[in-house]
């Protein structure tokens, strides 16, 4: 394994779930919120879908920014998230938000077929809402 991938992969498996647990909203957002911050998602993969990494990149928080240069975010996302980098369909489920954190439930179906249920965690920042992280979503049962 090269030492770039070495960092890679300490941050996919952060983002994978390695991370501590934090406070998450537990409110439903209201239907003008949740199109708020789904949008954000939506049109992240579009933007995937067109093999648009650097206009995809625009919609990761400060923080993933600050992790991952755009080329390497661009790999990260190609090797951890193949269902994402080449998705053919999305439906959205519950969305929570306290204003300035959300989480919502994702099912993401890949272009080759296949499907997972996402869990992707937003903040809201001065250019709006941004994805502050994606991880594969919990059992049934044990989701927001």
């Amino acid at each position: 394994m090269t030492l770039l991938r070495l960092p890679l992969l300490a941050v996919a498996l952060l983002l994978l779930g390695g991370a501590p647990a934090q406070a998450r909203p537990d409110s439903p957002s209201a239907p003008p919120m949740k199109a708020e911050i789904t949008a954000v998602i939506e049109s992240q993969l579009a933007a995937f879908r067109s093999g648009d990494f650097a206009g995809a990149y625009l919609f990761a928080a400060e923080s993933i920014r600050a992790m991952f240069p755009a080329p390497q975010f661009e790999q990260m996302v190609r090797q951890a998230y193949p269902l994402i980098a080449n998705s053919r369909r999305i439906d959205f489920g519950l969305c929570l938000d306290d204003g300035h954190d959300a989480v919502v439930n994702v099912t993401v179906e890949g272009a080759e077929g296949g499907q997972k249920e996402y869990q992707y965690t937003l903040t809201k920042e001065e250019r709006g809402w941004r994805i502050t992280g994606v991880v594969e979503a919990p059992p049934q049962g044990t989701r927001v």
